[in-house]
């Protein structure tokens, strides 16, 4: 065995009274961890040390599955330099235009900034983050270099988006795209609002489908257009993923226009979405019927996911860079109150991932798991969420991510 971490409570069932659930029941549990991955679950109570391998005491802190940053922009962040607002911009195009000056003339390399990124969320329970990375003419293949060294030096997981966001087919960057993806780095190719940016919205689409089936990776597509801009993406994505076989490959994130579907339509189409196994990732916009009907979406089955996305960069001045402050904002749109409502909304942050099913039945960690977990004083994985609990420690496959120590 590589590593055991000892001394952890592992939530096994709903404590109750009546039907009324107000927190769980733990067991004292040791973690055997081999090659990255969960190698044995031992009562406490039965363990004994073996030699050679290490040992770290988790103090009978709750064991939970580590956080995923699902939607980031590694390369864009302006932490670690001077404060400046966002610039005027009069357009998406303005504004695009002008961003990649202003982050060239900073006085910190991309890889700087990136890393101060990483910095502020680590804290906050991160292990593993999928970072959209410019490519565009104006950008060649710079931003995406410097970004994929910086993760290679991480003890974090990663994946990396190829994005577009001048506009695949305005600025021509199916070549830069194709470089990109033949070095084996990428696990994604994204791209922005197809329907208003490229103005030709199908072979935008089909293109980047091409791409990505070519390059065997996913899609992960931002997509902000309303009404018929955004119901016709949609539909042309959904189309698109059946036609390409690509179930389980491809993202939506933003997603805002899931909004204008209505009657047997949105029906329709949120039934697609769950079938296709189409993601949608959100960075829980509070403007008045923006954020996508997240809650209605996963009554259908899909998966649904949560990213900070913009943190101090030529976008936005705000953002914190805690996953966790993003689900309690999501908690409080949707009103999630319950025990057990708080507890599986947890699976938003952690690819689904729960230590308990909706009946309290105890279905994480298992063996054979990667070894992807935080350690936190909370008394189980409700009062988590709901209170933002402290991290003290962070594990993927097996190897310290954070330690607060």
């Amino acid at each position: 065995m590589d590593l055991w971490l000892t001394n952890v409570q592992l939530e096994t069932s709903y404590l109750k009274e009546g039907d009324w659930s107000y927190g769980t029941k733990t067991e004292n549990t040791a973690i055997g961890i081999n090659d990255g991955k969960i190698a044995e679950i031992v009562p406490m109570s039965e363990w004994q040390a073996a030699s050679g391998a290490t040992i770290i005491d988790g103090e009978n802190q709750l064991l939970l599955p580590g956080l995923i940053e699902k939607h980031c922009h590694l390369d864009k962040s302006k932490l670690g330099t001077p404060w400046r607002p966002v610039t005027p911009a009069a357009s998406l195009v303005e504004r695009f235009e002008t961003e990649i000056p202003q982050l060239d003339a900073l006085p910190l390399s991309i890889k700087e900034r990136g890393q101060a990124l990483i910095d502020l969320e680590l804290p906050h329970g991160a292990v593993m983050f999928r970072s959209h990375i410019d490519i565009e003419p104006m950008t060649q293949l710079r931003y995406f270099d410097a970004i994929t060294e910086l993760v290679a030096e991480q003890p974090f997981g990663s994946e990396l988006v190829l994005f577009p966001q001048h506009g695949l087919l305005r600025s021509n960057a199916a070549s830069l795209i194709e470089e990109a993806l033949a070095t084996g780095k990428a696990s994604y190719i994204g791209g922005v609002d197809p329907y208003t940016l490229d103005q030709d919205y199908k072979t935008s689409l089909r293109t980047t489908f091409e791409l990505a089936q070519k390059g065997h990776v996913g899609i992960d597509l931002h997509l902000h257009d309303r009404q018929e801009a955004g119901r016709a993406t949609v539909k042309e994505m959904i189309r698109l993923t059946k036609e390409f076989n690509m179930q389980g490959k491809v993202a939506i994130s933003h997603a805002f226009g899931l909004n204008d579907f209505e009657g047997e339509e949105r029906k329709e189409i949120f039934q697609a979405l769950a079938d296709l196994e189409i993601h949608i990732i959100s960075s829980i916009p509070i403007s008045l019927g923006t954020i996508p009907p997240l809650k209605e979406l996963q009554s259908y089955g899909v998966a649904v996911h949560i990213g900070c996305d913009n943190v101090y960069d030529s976008w936005s001045s705000l953002g914190d860079g805690s996953l966790q402050e993003k689900l309690a904002r999501y908690l409080e749109i949707f009103a999630v109150k319950s025990q057990e409502d708080l507890t599986q909304a947890l699976g938003l942050v952690t690819d689904g991932k729960v230590p308990l099913d909706k009946n309290g039945a105890q279905q994480w960690p298992k063996v054979g798991d990667s070894a992807d977990f935080l350690l936190t004083p909370a008394a189980c994985t409700a009062e988590f969420v709901a209170r933002k609990g402290f991290v003290s420690k962070s594990f993927y496959q097996g190897t310290v991510v954070f330690s607060a120590e």
